[in-house]
């Protein structure tokens, strides 16, 4: 006698459970099997998601697991999560952004904010983040560098949305460079300031 040709777990449940209909089934080119199979192709997702898998993992859970959750769910769970997201993120970005530190749950801590602004900053972007500006408990001062800076409209809403209410905030885009980008421009100090009169004129020199 040959196998029933089932392709899902709940065509195959259901095909044991109707045991007693079965018996001529291999005969007449399995008829019940391919019925039940196709009324488990609508039921197979929902099941694996609700069943404990193989690993142990409680039925229900992957729903809430970023990392286990279908694709075509997560979306929606980035939504519970709180999380904004461009629409051109990657899948996996997704996924490790809503994972760990999900901004609905870190919104408005410094490391919720600095991986905002990051997602539009080009690869190696640096952020100037300070807090207590001027002695000030309440004054918060960020900025980045025009060079790397993706899209200044995109973090302004951010910050908008992300930044506890009270404090005062000030972003700023300025044309500089790092001190990164200083050392590969001149061998020394004495180099430096034969270059740039002033700190000042050093650090808002345009980029290389």
């Amino acid at each position: 006698m040959s196998d029933a040709p089932l392709t899902t777990q709940v065509g195959g449940n259901l095909y044991d459970a109707l045991a007693p209909l079965a018996y001529a089934d291999e005969g007449l080119q399995w008829p019940l099997a391919l019925y039940v199979d196709a009324l488990g192709l609508i039921l197979e997702e929902t099941a694996q998601l609700v069943r404990i898998d193989d690993d142990g993992n409680d039925g229900w859970s992957a729903f809430a697991d970023p990392q286990r959750c279908p694709a075509s769910y997560l979306n929606t769970l980035a939504q519970w999560a709180g999380v904004r997201y461009p629409r051109r993120m990657h899948e996996a970005d997704l996924r490790a952004l809503i994972d760990g530190e999900a901004p609905g749950l870190w919104r408005g801590t410094k490391s919720a904010l600095l991986k905002m602004i990051r997602r539009y900053l080009a690869p190696g972007g640096v952020i100037y983040f300070q807090e207590r500006t001027g002695g000030n408990a309440y004054a918060l001062t960020i900025f980045t560098f025009a060079y790397s800076t993706l899209n200044e409209a995109a973090i302004r809403r951010e910050l908008a949305l992300q930044v506890p209410a009270g404090l005062l905030l000030t972003y700023e885009v300025r044309v500089g460079q790092t001190y990164g980008m200083v050392h590969g421009r001149v061998a020394d100090y004495k180099a430096m300031k034969a270059t740039w009169a002033t700190y000042a004129a050093m650090y808002k020199a345009p980029p290389p």
